[in-house]
This record gives structure tokens, C-alpha cells and sequence, in this order.
């Protein structure tokens, strides 16, 4: 084995296992020590949250974080107690930036370590089901991330692993569908604008029916509209490039 090769597959297997000790140095303290049973649960997290008196910040922000990485907690649950205690914005900020830097970290992840990395991680199943989905095109990644039914956090290492799309996209994507998810939650679920019952009740209804038929409508045309978006980016592309030409 050449040099440069025994450095890179050492440097590799540094960074695979200070992840591995990251990840389980915030799990298994938070695990024996029965943390990990009350962060899902709301009740239980409001309580967690609310003693840490001025790090409450911190501590939602890493459970917002770990929640979207290492820990299989609910995003719904994790949220909705943030508002509950902070408020629609600031639980929306901080749950913003943290998911964002989540997802950044497990695109790098799949990025970084590959296919046999991430089938270690979610499986040889879960990887083949969601990999076959991504690689037909981009716009059902950014469908996926922007309906609330499908496991973000997966699809964010799969994306990574399975695919040649780039931090720019991957980017771009986030700060587009990830606001809408979170104001969603913050504002809708907690029940602030939309009761759960009288007038709230039907209106609850209509907006289902719609998410419905807005998801069963993207994937059946997923196919014209990746086109029509690969077409009309071009065209942008190369709108902008002549636009730049200098006169003659």
C-alpha cells in the first residue's frame, strides 16, 4: 500500500472513530442514566429544558440537534416543547439553525464515509429503499424534505453517500423546505393558530386533503418537473452567461 494511501486511510479512521466517540459519549450517559427515556416525552423535556434556567437555550439547541442525528426522538415532540416554553420564534430560530447544522453534518457524513459507512449506520434495506428514490433526481429530495412524512435525517446521509449532488444544492435545498417544516410545527401543531377543536377541527381536514393531494401530485409528475427545472436552469444559465459577454 502506497504512502499517501496509508495516511488517508489513517486519517479516515481517526475522523470514523472520534464520531463514533462523540456519538457515544451524548448517548449512553444520557441512556443509563434514564435522560434518554425523558427527552421523549414531552412533559419530561419541557421539565429538562426549563431547569437549565439561562443554558435552557443550549440544552434545546442540542437536543434539537441530537434529535436530527444520533437520537430517534420525534422532531414534533422536541419542537412543539420548545414552543411551548420559548415561543413560535424563538423555538423556530433556534430549531432552524440547529437542524440546519444537523443536516449539514450528515450530508458530510454519507459525503465523507460512503455507502458502507451509512449501511452500517441505517441499514442495507433503509439504504437500497432510499438511495433507488434520490438517484432518479434531485427534485425528490427536495420533495421529500419539504413533506413532514419522510425521515429527514436518513435521506440527508443518503443524499450524501448515494448521490453526486453538491453542498450548493444540498444547501439551497434546506433553507428553502426546513423553514417551512419548522414554522409549520411552531405555529400549526402547537395549536396556536389552528385549534384542535370548534372552528379548527375542519380547517385541520381541508389542510390534510391538500397535503395529500400536493404529495400524491409532485410524485406523479416528479418526472416533468425535474425536467421543466433542469430546462429552465439551463436556459437561466445561459441567459446570464451572454448577459456577461462584453460588447464588442
Amino acid at each position: 500500500m502506497k504512502q499517501e494511501n496509508k495516511s488517508k486511510l489513517i486519517k479516515l479512521s481517526i475522523i470514523v472513530l472520534g464520531f463514533v466517540a462523540i456519538a457515544l459519549l451524548i448517548v449512553l450517559p444520557l441512556k443509563f442514566s434514564g435522560l434518554l427515556d425523558k427527552v421523549g416525552n414531552a412533559e419530561e423535556l419541557k421539565q429538562i429544558i426549563s431547569n437549565g434556567g439561562i443554558y435552557s437555550y443550549l440544552i434545546f439547541f442540542a437536543i434539537q440537534f441530537l434529535q436530527a442525528t444520533f437520537l430517534p426522538i420525534p422532531a414534533m415532540v422536541t419542537t412543539i416543547t420548545g414552543t411551548l416554553i420559548f415561543g413560535p420564534f424563538v423555538a423556530f430560530l433556534i430549531s432552524f439553525i440547529s437542524v440546519m447544522a444537523a443536516s449539514l453534518f450528515s450530508f458530510f457524513l454519507g459525503k465523507k464515509f460512503g455507502k458502507k459507512f451509512i449501511v452500517w449506520a441505517i441499514g442495507e434495506s433503509d439504504f437500497q429503499k432510499w438511495s433507488q428514490i434520490l438517484t432518479k433526481g434531485k427534485y425528490g429530495f427536495f420533495l421529500m424534505m419539504l413533506f413532514p412524512l419522510f425521515p429527514d435525517d436518513i435521506l440527508c446521509l443518503v443524499a450524501g453517500a448515494a448521490t453526486t449532488m453538491t453542498y450548493k444544492f444540498f444547501i439551497i435545498t434546506n433553507l428553502i423546505t426546513r423553514p417551512i417544516g419548522i414554522l409549520a410545527i411552531c405555529y400549526l401543531a402547537s395549536g396556536q393558530l389552528i385549534p384542535f377543536s370548534g372552528w379548527g377541527i375542519p380547517v385541520w381536514i381541508i389542510l390534510a386533503i391538500l397535503c395529500v393531494a400536493a404529495i400524491i401530485l409532485s410524485f406523479k409528475y416528479q418526472n416533468k418537473i425535474e425536467n421543466f427545472m433542469t430546462k429552465f436552469t439551463k436556459k437561466s444559465n445561459t441567459d446570464s452567461s451572454a448577459g456577461q459577454q462584453p460588447n464588442n
